[in-house]
């Protein structure tokens, strides 16, 4: 699933990341494949919030809330963005399903 689609079934993404720290690289790309133009194309009124902080010690986390009301809480620190982008796209892909049932 791409992120264009994935970022259709989703209403609100939230960042909070050290944006120098070595941990926060999946967290930094991820936010670069989700603001892209088709994505926001395909859901204009997604809201992106981004937070940084200071403590490079502190875990980068990504909290994405669904059209449905599911929220997905992930700590980022030792994710592969691959891995990111499977969990987000875990739940968009069954929203898809539905909506594609239901059509």
């Amino acid at each position: 699933m791409s992120t264009s689609s994935m970022s259709k079934f989703m209403t609100q993404v939230k960042v909070t990341m050290a944006p120098f720290s070595p941990t926060s690289k999946a967290s930094k790309i991820f936010l670069s494949r989700i603001i892209t133009n088709d994505a926001l194309a395909a859901n204009p009124a997604l809201k992106i919030v981004t937070s940084s902080h200071a403590d490079v010690n502190k875990a980068p986390t990504i909290s994405v809330t669904y059209k449905d009301g599911k929220t997905l809480e992930l700590q980022t620190g030792d994710m592969k963005v691959n891995d990111v982008l499977r969990q987000v796209g875990k739940h968009a892909r069954k929203l898809q399903e539905k909506e594609d049932a239901s059509a």
